[in-house]
């Protein structure tokens, strides 16, 4: 049962994170790439202003 817990708690943080586009994932024959977006002045400027 605890291993099923963490597996649902860890995939509600990725969809999370994929969510506010905070991560970019691609997907192709090599494997999964993760990386993680710059913020630019835009959003920083409107996630300042929506917090």
């Amino acid at each position: 049962m605890k291993i099923k817990e963490v597996v649902a708690d860890t995939a509600e943080r990725v969809r999370y994170m994929l969510k506010n586009n905070d991560y970019i994932v691609n997907i192709d024959k090599k494997g999964v790439d993760v990386k993680k977006t710059r913020p630019t002045k835009h959003t920083i400027k409107w996630r300042s202003r929506n917090h």
